[in-house]
Formats: C-alpha cells, structure tokens, sequence
C-alpha cells in the first residue's frame, strides 16, 4: 500500500501543484498578431476566465490613431481546438473606455459574462492538466467597416507546470541514495574480506539510476513537436546532463567566449536575461528587448508559449507594443532544451566541462579524505585486510574511479562534443571538444584492447575465467566487465556501441526529429534483443532491472515519435500520449528508488559475520573443485595412483569408488563433501601465491596416515578407515 501511494505521489507531484486558490485560466503577457494594419497599439493586455463565476475579465491599455467605435472578439484555443469565440460590445458592458476608443491614450477594464453555451464548450480538464497549451486573442473590429483594427494574443495558463524544482530534488537524491549504498556494500566488503574477486554489486547501482535519468532528459532534446507538459517535465532532469544555471560561470564561459571567437551578441548569458524563449512546433525563437539588453537583470519576457508564430524574412516583430523588441535568433532540439533552462545555446558544452572538471575533483578529493582517515586509523588501531589491501593499492583505486566516471559520463561527452562541432561557435571551445573527446575515446579504447588481449591470453591457457580470478586482472579492468557473466564479458563494449550512437543520432539529427527517434529506436530494439537473448549480467535481478529499463526507452522512443511533426497527430493525442509517457517514466522512477532502499536496508541489516562466513564457503568450494578438476584432467596418470594406493589398502573396489566422487563433485554436486573437506584446510588459496599452490592443510599428511603421493592427499583430503577418501 505504500509502494502505491509513493508511486501515485511522485507522479502526482510531477504533474501538479498543490493548492491552486481557484479554478482559472489566465494570461501573463502578450505579442500582437501579424499580418493586419492595426490603428490601436496595446501597451498592456491580460485575459483571465473564472470556472466558477463562468465571467472573463480583461485589462487592455494602449492607443488609438482616431476615435472610432469598435465591437471586441474573444477567442480562446486549446491544444490546436478552438474552444469558443464571443463577440461583443463594450458598450453593452458598460467598458466606457473602449465606447467609443478615444483618440491618443485609453486604458479599459471589465468583465464580461460568457453565456452558459459557451462556457460549457470550455473542458473541465483545462483547468487542472499542468502546462496548458492554448492561447487567448482579442481582436477588436470597426462597428462601421468592420475591418480590424487591432489584435492581440497570448499563452494562457492554469498556474500549474510539470517542471517542479522538488521532482528535481528527488531525482538526484535518488542517484545519490544509489551512490551511497554501492559505496556502503563496497566498504563494507573490503573491510570483511581480502578477496579481491569480481563481483557484479548491487542492482540497480549508481551507473543505472544516473543512466535513466539522462534517458529522461535527453527524451526532450529532440527536435520534435512536444506536447508542453511533458516539455516541462523532461526539464526537471537536466542536472544529470550538467545543465545547472550558474550566472558566475556563464558570464565567465562568455568573457572565454568573446575572447576566442565567440558570438556574444547571438547567445550570451547576459542576452539570455533580457529575451524570452516562444516555442512553434519543433523549434523556439528568441526574442531580445534592445533597450534592456545591457541590463542583465531585466527580462522582457520570462517564458511565452505560442503557436504559429510568423517568423518573417526582416527579422522583426513586435510585443508588449514596443518595437525594440526583435527577433534574435531560432533554436531547435538540443539549443531549445538548453534555453528553457536558461542556459545560452553556445555555452552548453564548456558548462559541461566545467561541472566535468568539478565532478572529477571532488572525487578525487574524497578518496583523499579517506586515505589520510585510513592512515590515522592505521596509527591508532589495525585495519582489515581488506582496507590494508586499499592502503596499498590506494593509486590503483583512484585511477579505476576516475576510469570509471569516464565511462559513465562517455555517451553524454560524446552528445555534446559532437554538439559543439555542429555548432562551431569560438575555436577554443572547439579545440577543447576535440581534445577531450579524444582522451576519453582513447583512454576507453585502450582499456578495451587490453581487455580484448588478456581475454585471448587467459583462454589459450586457464580459460577465461582467468579474467575474474586472476587478481591483477580484475583488479585493474574489472570496472569494464565485472558485473557480466563469464562468458559474455565483452558485453561492456556494445552498452558502449549504443550510448555513442544514442548521442550520435541526437547531436548530429539536430533538426530532424524522425531521424533522431528513428535511429534510436533502431538501437534500443537490437540491445533489448540480445539482453532478452543472452541475459549477460551475472545477477538474475540485474538482467531483470536492465531489461525493464531498455523496455521502457523503447516505449518513451515510440511516444516520442508519436510527436513528429511529418506524422501530423493532433494536439489533443499528443498531450495524451506526453501524460502516460511521464506517467511510465515516473513510475519506473519511483521502482528504482523502492529497489535502493532495499538494497540499503539489506546493507545496514545483513549480519556482518555470516557474509564473511560465505565469503570464505564460496573461496573454498571453488579451491575444492579446481583441484578436483585438475586431478580429472590427468586422469590417466591419477588411475595408475589410484590402483597403486587400493593395491596397499587390499580393496580393489576403492578405485571405483574414488573415482566415481570425483564426477561426482567436479560436477557442481558435492556440497556436502566440501563443508566436510573445509575441516581437511583452513585456507584453500593463499592470496599471493599462484592458483596450484595450496596452503598447508590443518592436519598434516603424515598425522593422517596417509601417502603423500596419494591425489586425495595432495588435494587435502582425509581418509576414513577402509581408504576412501573423505569428500
């Protein structure tokens, strides 16, 4: 029951406010419309309709070239639908103002009664879906030629948005909840263990929850026709990409800018305060007050969403009645996404690298921190062997996360250096996009070869379990293939293939939405086929929670396609179909963070000693059956033992028997002899010695009884009384 309510509440949340006073929709600013010679300028114009007084009341000031009596028209449009128009005379509504319009200035106010056929026309889910997408028009006509003479429209909204500032605080507490916990099992192993062997940790882990979350995001980059809520709610996500507003570091990325070729006066964090993003179909204008383009602090116009909206060949237009306003530029897909955030397009990937570069210290210095508190630990008590093993090898840890933070980040640095090179912009920039592209590629690829190379090593001689046992091994590169079955270790390398083509697609697709959702589509549906084929993680609940992931991209990709604007869905579907997506997405949200408190509670509950005590079953029965393999290998050397041995102890029989309980384990099936054959050697392996060399066992050959040349002998077994070994 509270798993449900959790998973209600953050969908809930993410479409809705709270409390809304009243059931109303309203406008916040305006833009006149094209295409009319208009004799009344606006200066001021709001719309607002009450659900309950079913009344619309308006505020129109401005001026009139000449007295004139005139009749007003409302229209009110929603989601591509003309809900109602209503025509009227103000002076039937006593707007004296307005009866007639003076010549010069007027300022009028008043409210006019939509009569009830009207207003029923107006759906009640208007006044409660988040970020509705209509608009309102006043066009007022001459009473006498019926010509109009003025006209002006605006965004409307019912105060309520999907982009809420605490579904973005719970998302990262999410990932940083899951960074937590897999930091927690993994101090906590190393204190109870010396082990050094791979382990495929806890799923869902930090990699996945961060790697959906920028799934969410990206979703909104694209150049399709969005429906504006769920516009709203892929915002919310935008931290996991690094799109964080800083004002200090935007003005410093422009001064950066300005000095290495940049176009300042295009995309600026300084021009980005003083305009406004207006939204048409697949792409947004930019709008910028020429005479408050110096002052950072002064917006025209914060954020208005219209449709159709005439992008003319002059590059101009009007707005709030004033014609310093112009058009500054357009942006689509992934300059669009970055803009609603407030963020100039051309900054996007040095704020990127900036964060990249801030990630990568505090990293960095956090390992140091707990180095320094490792040596004073040291100086005052002792350490486990396993946070002894991490104060030796502290370099080797700290080089395998900062590989490790490469390779997590790697499709997001791929999406926006090829972002940059589409964009061009200052060559500093440039440079910096090539450069680090080609560190992280290289420091990717080389790891890959030498994976590839010690896999071909390791089966030509041990096999290739050899990548899992041998420590150095799995040690070093264990970061790219230790949560995959043995056999499909390579499988890092196509989750690889698929984030570059992922961010291949975005970047370069810019500005056509069909190719961007329809290649990655493509690549969504090959991975989910082999995942479903092989199942290469080594838990059953990793493939599980990978699998659902890779189903849910594949239904968010196929929504997304839905609002493409070569298919020409209407409006009304597309908004549908942006609610169950962001209810999907909300929902798988809201599992993974019900799997990481799992995974905490199992962490913080587990019985410390009962996980060291498996730790050490499991390195035993491993030992127990490669030295039974082993001795299988030399079969007939080991008969000729055998034989010899039952010839001493007078029963031939007992070769049968001997041989019969080696199958017998080397099969996987002697549980039971193995916990018996624990008492025979403390310590199958010693940590530093090569896999053949066993440790001394606790009860000597010699005390036992037994031949020192005897197989069972040598792999540390005992023997009862008629000569059988003791498994």
């Amino acid at each position: 029951m509270r798993c449900s309510s959790a998973i209600v509440s953050l969908a809930v949340l993410a479409t809705s406010r709270f409390v809304l006073a009243d059931a109303t929709i309203g406008t916040s600013t305006f833009y006149t419309c094209d295409n009319i010679n208009a004799t009344v300028i606006a200066s001021n114009f709001s719309v607002s309709y009450s659900q309950q007084t079913q009344n619309i009341t308006f505020d129109l000031a401005g001026t009139s070239v000449e007295q004139q009596n005139v009749t007003a028209t409302i229209s009110v449009s929603a989601y591509g639908k003309n809900l109602f128009n209503y025509t009227f005379h103000p002076c039937d509504y006593g707007i004296k103002p307005l009866c007639p319009v003076p010549s010069g200035t007027f300022s009028a106010s008043g409210s006019v009664a939509i009569p009830s056929q009207y207003a029923s026309q107006v759906p009640s889910i208007a006044f409660s879906l988040p970020d509705l997408d209509g608009y309102a028009k006043l066009t007022i006509s001459s009473s006498e030629s019926q010509e109009e003479v003025g006209c002006f429209q605006s965004s409307i909204s019912n105060g309520k948005t999907a982009r809420q500032a605490p579904v973005t605080y719970a998302s990262a507490a999410i990932a940083g909840a899951a960074l937590a916990v897999s930091s927690l099992a993994m101090l906590t192993h190393a204190a109870l263990s010396s082990s050094s062997s791979a382990t495929s940790g806890s799923s869902p882990g930090f990699a996945d929850v961060v790697g959906w979350t920028q799934s969410m995001a990206m979703n909104g980059m694209m150049s399709v026709n969005y429906p504006t809520v769920y516009k709203a709610f892929s915002q919310n996500f935008g931290w996991s990409l690094c799109m964080i507003p800083w004002s200090g570091m935007q003005q410093a990325i422009d001064t950066f800018r300005s000095h290495t070729g940049g176009n300042t006066t295009l995309s600026s964090w300084e021009v980005m305060q003083a305009s406004t993003v207006l939204d048409y179909q697949t792409g947004a204008v930019i709008l910028v007050n020429n005479t408050a383009s110096n002052v950072p602090g002064s917006k025209l116009i914060r954020r208005l969403t219209i449709d159709g909206i005439n992008l003319s060949a002059s590059n101009s237009t009007t707005a709030n009645g004033s014609n310093a306003v112009r058009v500054l530029t357009t942006v689509q897909g992934i300059g669009r996404y970055v803009e609603h955030l407030m963020l100039p397009n051309a900054n996007t990937f040095m704020t990127v690298l900036i964060f990249f570069a801030i990630i990568l210290g505090v990293v960095i210095c956090s390992i140091l921190l707990f180095r320094i508190a490792l040596e004073l630990w040291a100086q005052f008590g002792s350490l486990s062997k396993g946070l002894e093993s991490f104060r030796r090898r502290y370099w080797l840890f700290m080089g395998s996360t900062i590989v490790r933070v490469i390779l997590i980040l790697y499709g997001t640095w791929v999406l926006y250096c090829l972002y940059q090179f589409k964009l061009g912009d200052s060559w500093a920039s440039l440079l910096l996009a090539s450069i680090t592209l080609g560190i992280f590629t290289a420091v990717i690829g080389g790891f890959t070869l030498r994976i590839f190379w010690i896999a071909h090593k390791a089966s030509k001689q041990g096999g290739i379990e050899e990548l899992y046992e041998h420590k150095p091994w799995i040690r070093r590169y264990g970061v790219f293939y230790g949560q995959f079955k043995t056999q499909y270790w390579w499988f890092f390398v196509m989750i690889t293939v698929i984030a570059v083509g992922r961010s291949a697609f975005i970047a370069l697709g810019d500005g056509h939405g069909l190719v961007q959702v329809v290649g990655q589509l493509a690549l969504e549906i090959i991975f989910v086929l082999v995942l479903f084929a092989i199942r290469p993680f080594s838990t059953r609940s990793a493939n599980i929670i990978n699998a659902i992931i890779a189903m849910v991209r594949i239904a968010s990709l196929v929504c997304v396609l839905i609002f493409v604007e070569e298919l020409g869905v209407a409006a009304v579907t597309t908004t549908i179909v942006g609610v169950v997506l962001i209810v999907m997405q909300a929902v798988l949200t809201a599992l993974l963070a019900l799997l990481i408190l799992i995974q905490a509670i199992v962490v913080l509950l587990e019985n410390p000693q009962r996980k060291q005590y498996s730790a050490v079953e499991e390195t035993e029965l491993r030992s127990l059956s490669e030295s039974k393999a082993d001795l299988l290998k030399r079969n007939d050397s080991y008969n000729l033992e055998l034989k010899a041995s039952s010839d001493r102890a007078g029963s031939s029989s007992n070769i049968g028997v001997a041989i019969s309980e080696y199958d017998h384990l080397a099969a996987g099936t002697g549980f039971i002899a193995a916990k018996r054959g624990r008492m025979a050697h403390s310590t199958p392996w010693d940590e530093n010695a090569d896999r053949e060399e066993l440790v001394p066992t606790a009860h000597s050959v010699k005390d036992l009884g037994l031949a020192a040349d005897e197989p069972w002998a040598r792999a540390g077994l005992e023997r009862d009384k008629n000569g059988r070994p003791i498994f």
